[in-house]
């Protein structure tokens, strides 16, 4: 199974992502975002946008890289990576037809709790991520997908709830 995690940029995409993999049997973290910054960085001069989703080869990438690795290590794999456009699902749909089980979760928060938590680790205001609350919270908030809700949950409920909702025992 692949779980994408999605949500605001400081929502605890990642935070989620370990602890959901240390109470699984055996998955892994796949870094979409280390994909992107491959293929940002080899391009002359940003041609496609501001965000790894804007670049055509970095879904393709995603795509082949979570089938091959699916595939061929059978794992479970968690991916803690925002998406905001509506294009991007076309991953998701892409894996789902592969006949990998996939599932979209969207974590979702005020604007007021993505501030504070971007704050809490260690970033500075008017960063790219503070100046992206909005981008992100919408962008997000729009896709298909189990949409749950972070305000004053721990670590150990959100666990839980995507373990419910995904049905991972």
């Amino acid at each position: 199974m692949i779980i994408w995690l999605s949500g605001p940029y400081g929502v605890g995409k990642s935070t989620l992502a370990k602890a959901l993999a240390a109470r699984m049997a055996d998955a892994l973290i796949f870094d979409a975002e280390e994909v992107g910054n491959a293929v940002r960085e080899n391009y002359p001069d940003c041609p496609y946008g501001f965000i790894f989703e804007d670049y055509p080869l970095w879904g393709e990438f995603c795509f082949r890289l979570l089938k091959d690795i699916h595939e061929n290590f059978r794992k479970d794999i968690l991916v803690p990576m925002t998406l905001v456009r509506k294009e991007s699902m076309r991953i998701i749909r892409r894996l789902r037809r592969a006949g990998i089980q996939t599932k979209l979760v969207i974590l979702e928060a005020s604007y007021e709790t993505v501030h504070e938590r971007i704050l809490a680790r260690g970033e500075e205001e008017g960063c790219w991520c503070m100046e992206n609350i909005d981008l992100s919270r919408e962008g997000s908030s729009a896709l298909p997908g189990i949409h749950i809700s972070t305000e004053d949950k721990s670590v150990e409920e959100l666990c839980e709830r995507v373990r419910k909702e995904c049905g991972i025992i």
